[in-house]
Formats: structure tokens, sequence, C-alpha cells
């Protein structure tokens, strides 16, 4: 089948580009507000577009009645932001924090996470995260409905535990969580490799 994309509605086009454009890496982003409010929400339009030095995109729909949702007005506010990888046993919290919550709610309590004080931006890393990117704001770009937001990365934080000789990462320790369709997501169970 083939679908002509000025021919098909926007819920087919945003069903086939979410099943099919798989697995995507989850941004678990983490800032705060001018008011000092916490704020987490994941979001599976995500990736590296930069090494050195790292640079990581992430891209943000509006809310349903067009508003900007809190991750984009934090960090269009205070140019800075977390990106905090989402491993197995934080799934459920992390599902916790992508419903939508008013912006003065503290998701990190909604979810039962503990902040912690990262070294380079005021938004705290999840300190149950195995690793987290602390980021400043490099580029804003609106496509469309979108918000695209570049980061430029300050500190890689990597859990030792993950972390062995030559920068080699334990996936059966990190067991990171892509996202796939609907309410699918794939986990790691140990390296692929092609030879």
């Amino acid at each position: 089948m083939e679908f002509v994309v000025k021919k098909t509605d926007e819920e087919t086009l945003y069903k086939l580009i979410l099943s099919l454009v798989v697995p995507r890496p989850i941004a678990w982003v983490s800032t705060i507000s001018k008011e000092g409010v916490l704020n987490i929400a994941p979001f599976s339009f995500f990736n590296a577009v930069n090494d050195a030095p790292p640079v990581l995109m992430i891209s943000v729909s509006n809310r349903e009645d067009g508003r900007l949702k809190d991750t984009v007005k934090n960090i269009l506010d205070t140019k800075e932001f977390v990106i905090n990888m989402v491993s197995e046993e934080l799934l459920e919290k992390m599902k916790k924090t992508g419903e939508d919550f008013p912006p003065e709610v503290d998701e990190f309590k909604e979810a039962g996470l503990t902040p912690e004080p990262s070294r380079f931006v005021v938004a705290p890393r999840i300190k149950e995260a195995k690793v987290s990117f602390e980021c400043k704001l490099y580029k804003y770009l609106p496509i469309y409905d979108m918000h695209v937001i570049f980061g430029e990365v300050l500190l890689i934080k990597v859990n030792d535990e993950i972390l062995e000789e030559n920068i080699k990462i334990n996936y059966e320790k990190y067991k990171p969580v892509g996202r796939l369709g609907g309410a699918y997501y794939l986990k790691a169970y140990g390296e692929c490799k092609i030879k």
C-alpha cells in the first residue's frame, strides 16, 4: 500500500510515522520553570545530531488546545534542560510523567523520582536515571506545528555500574528502552552484532 502524503489525513500519517520509524530512543527531559516548578516529560522524537561537541535534538508538539507544553516553555525561558535516558526499571515512572499535568505540578513528586542537582545547569537530573545529559539551548526551530530544540551537551553523567573499560557500555546492566508505535516499547537484553 502507498500513502501519498498530500492525500493522507494527519491521524494516519501520525500513526505511520510513530509505528514505522522504530525503535526511537526516549528523551526524558527534566526542566525547571521561571517560578521554580520542576517538570519531567518523555519525548520519542529525539536523537543525537553531533558528537564533538555533542548536540542532541528533541521535537515537541503543542498541547491539544494549541498551547506550548511546559517543557518547551521552560527551555525557551531558561535556555537549559537535562535529557535523561529511560531504562527498564523506570518505564512505569516514565509513563506517569507523560500524563498531562498542570504547569504548577512537580512531576518528580508525582512519579516518585528524585531530583539530583546538575553541575552546569539549574534544571535537575533524574537521580534514578543511569544516563543524563546536561544541555544548554543551542538552537530552537519551529517546524510546522512542532518545536525542534537542539541542546549542546555540557556534561554526560553515566552510572559506574554500566560503564566498562574503554568507554564500553554494558547493555545488560543499562537496559535502555526504545519507543515503538502505540503502547509498545523495545527492551534491550544484550548486544546484537553484525558480522
